[in-house]
C-alpha cells in the first residue's frame, strides 16, 4: 500500500469518527472535540486548497481551549466549517464525497443548535 492509499484510509477513518461524534449531538461531541480538531489540523496541514478549513479549525480549537463560552463565535466557526467542508466535497475522491457532504451538513446543523 502506498502513502496516498494510507492517507486516504486515515482520512476516511477520521471522517467516520467525526461523524459518529457529531451524530450524538454537541454534548457528546464536546468530550472528543479537542483531540478530533487537533487530528484534523495535523491531517490537513500542508494542503493549500484546504488552508481555509485548517485556519478555521485552528480558530475553533483556540476558542475551545480558552474556556470562553462565546456560543456566537462557536456557532459562526461551525457554520464556516460546514460551508468549507461541503465545498471541499466537490473535489474530493469519490469515496469521501458523500461523507464530506454529511459532515458539512452536521457542522452546519451543530451551528444552528448553538444559535437556537
Amino acid at each position: 500500500m502506498d502513502n496516498s492509499q494510507s492517507q486516504s484510509r486515515q482520512g476516511t477513518s477520521q471522517l467516520d469518527a467525526t461523524l459518529n461524534a457529531l451524530q450524538g449531538g454537541l454534548a457528546s461531541a464536546a468530550g472528543v472535540a479537542g483531540p478530533t480538531i487537533s487530528g484534523w489540523i495535523k491531517t490537513l496541514q500542508g494542503t493549500p486548497q484546504l488552508a481555509g478549513i485548517t485556519a478555521e479549525l485552528q480558530s475553533l480549537h483556540d476558542t475551545l481551549r480558552s474556556g470562553a463560552s462565546d456560543t456566537g463565535a462557536l456557532a459562526q466557526s461551525l457554520s464556516t466549517l460546514g460551508e468549507h467542508t461541503t465545498k471541499a466535497a466537490e473535489t474530493a475522491t469519490p469515496d469521501a464525497q458523500a461523507k464530506l457532504r454529511e459532515l458539512g451538513q452536521a457542522l452546519s446543523s451543530a451551528a444552528g443548535q448553538l444559535r437556537a
